[in-house]
């Protein structure tokens, strides 16, 4: 096994600034290039090693004030993305400068210094070259100490096509003419950074009029053809920048604020500093037909990487292995951050669904520690995961609940201020907050960041004498680890706190006793029957996150076996007067489940008991919004309209369906956006191969990128052998952005009718299509696979994955073949038995 110290640098020589001059060619997709690096030499030695890697290097000299010029000869382990620069002679401890030339290529990876490409409002193709550097590509764009702690200044020039948009870090602070058309555009020294934060675009683009904020300038850079779609983009971005210097206490700490949308983008966002790379999705909409999901994806994706410019670039983790604080406290931060924005989003109770996600991955024997030991750049790249996003940031809002809001603030901002410009481990922020809070947060926190899983809250007793009683959580087998778990309890008694660090508790609390209240722990909770009984009879009167809870608990039992299906259908057919659109999903969420294992006898009374379910309040709300109505409520509309007309399998809702479609896509009348995406879902799901064929031809010619997305998943839907054979094949030649290969094939595998033949084309065109995903996102094609629950077709897909291997995806590989096995479990028990549930 690989360990840290085979891929850290020697700390010998280190780095303090770069000059670095980049030429890209977009035509020829090559760029070439010079830097001079101010390096300080710690201990004599004649070898200098750093990290590029498909590089070529023309020259290398080492030169110092004393006018001691060393020219240097190179080796590469390309395996180790590795070069050590040996030298004649010994270099003196000192500054001296390192010169180096060098050409590389715009790779179409989607990492390192890549080009993208897109389709002007006149047809025109155009190419832009942009940059993604996290975790371990800004060795691919210069030669450099890429790792985290090595931080420096960075000046950068640009030179390129005169009229062509260049962004960098910096402000623009010079441009010069350069011979042959070009100009050299030079920007302002970064703070001192990390290298994966190092960030340059170059194209034709569009640039907003800059927003004061508070002396920040604030621009969004774009496509030509989609200023429209900015605006929403542009008030969140300022909304963020204020929040967080307010919460952090501090100034923002970047000179201007950049948002670039790329046309071509591997992951959601980038959060270089002053320079914001984005997915079109996540940073450009238009307001008047986005969903509530595609406007709070905007807001929530700017927010986090906006947290981002203090936790993460201003304070920056040690190595890869604490990678998790940074993403976790950007998720967490943006939550707080949103919530401030739109109150009535209710964001805390919509992130409970991205809980559970993790949740779900850390109930099985192959999940991971938050924390763990990182050794290569594939393993730093598999940190970026849902235990990373999702379960770190629901740690810290336990925490921050369980130590009160202002104490866990205080001690944010003195951590960021006492670590400003450097790098640090966990254990810096559990210092600050236990100064700040007086708890025990060292011991807390060392519990549930390196070790996985979760524990379940037992609860048993009467009023006066509970007993709360910790066990593991999990869907298949048992564990035996405990955790130091902090509780908040109401009763009619009051509301208090309990930190649990044994296996066990006695309390004192009323006749209405609720075990996580508010509902942000990270842990289930399993009454007695005869306590379970009162809570659910009381469910009206708990908040919506603690029903969430309730509904949520009862479902994970049923997925590990120890209750029936029978128990969750009672618990869910009380709850058909629900009026949060979260829990309605939670609750749809099991029934889908059980859908999708049921058999084919029993699938009609399972669709019958969904429409019972639903059609009153779907009744109630209607197709037609009201004239004043909030964002939730024509969200809950869209899930229910979709739930009758999918789930319930529901022929009026279907053709209903298909007619309101077509006049949303005629443009005649007003269609609600919520009501549309519902209508687009029912005719995808029952549509045939000419419903696909239009799919993919509006997909085509979208002009919003939300629109995009939502015709060629709606494609992704359509049953049928022909379609998905097709969409397979333009993910094959191409015709699919690289960005999207992969959802495209995970939804296409985890789709109930055309999943196992999709199954044998991925098995057929195995190395032909790792060919057009990213290596980022290659692991991802896999995330929908626990729903091929089918016996035969899931020991097929663990004997395939043990001989192929996703390089960099192995762990995640294991983790979604556990869920799936998951569910071939319930599919054993539940598939027949459902029918004397329903009956």
């Amino acid at each position: 096994m690989p360990s840290e110290a085979d891929y850290r640098l020697p700390r010998t020589v280190v780095p303090s600034h770069y000059e670095l001059a980049l030429t890209p060619d977009l035509a020829r997709a090559t760029f070439g290039g010079h830097v001079v690096i101010d390096v300080e030499v710690l201990e004599p030695g004649s070898e200098v090693v750093l990290t590029p890697a498909e590089l070529t290097l023309h020259s290398c000299v080492l030169s110092n004030d004393g006018g001691r010029r060393i020219e240097a000869t190179t080796e590469t382990d390309e395996d180790a993305e590795r070069t050590t620069l040996s030298l004649a002679s010994t270099l003196d401890p000192g500054p001296w400068k390192l010169e180096i030339s060098f050409d590389g290529i715009l790779n179409d990876d989607l990492r390192g210094f890549y080009r993208s490409i897109y389709t002007d409002p006149d047809g025109n193709e155009k190419t832009i070259a942009t940059t993604q550097f996290e975790a371990t590509d800004a060795r691919r764009a210069f030669p450099c100490w890429d790792e985290p702690d090595l931080k420096a200044t960075f000046g950068v020039t640009l030179v390129v096509d005169d009229g062509l948009t260049t962004i960098s870090n910096g402000a623009e602070i010079g441009r010069d003419p350069a011979g042959d058309g070009k100009v050299a555009v030079r920007f302002a020294d970064t703070m001192k950074m990390s290298t994966y934060l190092v960030a340059f675009i170059v194209g034709e683009f569009d640039v907003t009029d800059a927003v004061d904020v508070d002396g920040i300038p604030l621009r969004i850079v774009f496509p030509p053809g989609k200023g429209h779609l900015t605006d929403f983009a542009l008030d969140v971005a300022a909304h963020s920048l204020r929040y967080y210097a307010d919460y952090y206490d501090i100034p923002y700490p970047g000179g201007k604020m950049d948002k670039i949308a790329i046309p071509d983008f591997a992951m959601g966002a980038m959060e270089n500093l002053g320079a914001v790379t984005y997915r079109e999705t996540a940073l450009l909409v238009d307001v008047h037909k986005a969903t509530q999901n595609e406007m709070m994806r905007v807001a929530e994706v700017i927010a986090h990487e906006i947290a981002h410019m203090w936790f993460g670039d201003l304070v920056t983790m040690k190595w890869w292995n604490g990678i998790w604080l940074n993403e976790a406290f950007a998720t967490f931060a943006s939550m707080k951050c949103i919530d401030a924005y739109r109150p009535d989003w209710k964001v805390w109770l919509t992130f409970s669904g991205d809980r559970v996600h993790s949740m779900e991955t850390d109930a099985i024997s192959a999940t991971r520690p938050i924390e763990f030991p990182v050794a290569s750049p594939e393993e730093a790249n598999a940190m970026f995961d849902s235990l990373t996003y999702e379960k770190g940031a629901s740690i810290l809002r336990m925490l921050e609940q369980y130590l009160g809001e202002e104490a866990f603030r205080l001690g944010v901002s003195n951590y960021l201020r006492d670590n400003a410009y450097g790098n640090t481990d966990g254990e810096d922020l559990w210092s600050a907050l236990e100064r700040a809070s007086g708890e025990p947060v060292m011991e807390i926190m060392d519990t549930w960041i390196f070790q996985g899983g979760f524990p379940r809250l037992k609860v048993e007793g009467e009023p006066g004498a509970y007993t709360l009683t910790q066990e593991q959580f999990r869907y298949l087998g048992d564990g035996d680890q405990r955790w130091k778990l902090p509780v908040l309890l109401r009763s009619s008694e009051g509301g208090r706190r309990l930190l649990l660090s044994d296996a066990s508790a006695t309390i004192d609390a009323g006749d209405d006793l609720v075990v996580n209240a508010g509902g942000d722990g990270f842990y289930r909770v399993a009454y007695s029957p005869e306590l379970r009984t009162g809570i659910r009879s009381r469910l009206p009167s708990l908040t919506g996150e603690e029903r969430y809870a309730t509904v949520s608990d009862a479902w994970a039992d049923v997925l590990k076996g120890g209750a029936d299906a029978a128990d969750y259908l009672t618990l869910v057919g009380e709850l058909g007067g629900e009026s949060e659109v979260d829990v309605w999903q939670r609750i749809l969420g099991g029934l889908g489940e059980l859908d999708r294992v049921a058999s084919p006898d029993v699938r009609p009374a399972l669709q019958e008991f969904v429409r019972d379910l639903v059609s009153a309040k779907a009744d109630e709300m209607g197709w037609t919004p009201a004239e004043v109505e909030d964002d939730r409520s024509r969200k809950l509309r869209g899930v229910l309209l979709a739930a009758l007309g999918n789930l319930g399998d529901d022929p009026v809702t279907q053709r209903r369906a298909r007619l309101v479609h077509e006049e949303a896509r005629s443009g005649e009348g007003t269609v609600d956006a919520e009501v549309a995406d519902a209508a687009l879902s029912i005719v995808a799901a029952n549509g045939d191969i000419d419903d696909f064929e239009r799919f993919l031809a509006i997909s085509g010619e979208s002009e919003t990128p939300q629109e995009v997305v939502k015709y060629l998943r709606a494609a992704a839907m359509v049953p049928g052998r022909a379609g998905s054979e097709k969409l397979f094949q333009m993910v094959l030649d191409g015709d699919i952005r690289r960005q999207d290969s992969f959802w495209v094939i995970a939804i296409m595998l985890g789709h109930r009718e055309n999943g196992p033949r999709v199954w044998e084309l991925i098995k057929e065109n195995w190395d032909d299509l790792f060919d057009q995903i990213p290596p980022t996102t290659g692991r991802r094609i896999l995330d929908l696979l626990p729903n091929r629950s089918e016996p035969e077709t899931a020991k097929d897909i663990e004997a395939w994955l043990a001989d192929h291997p996703i390089k960099g995806g192995e762990r995640y590989a294991d983790q979604q073949i556990e869920l799936m096995k998951v569910r071939v479990g319930l599919r054993e028990r539940e598939a027949t038995r459902l029918r004397d549930a329903l009956a």
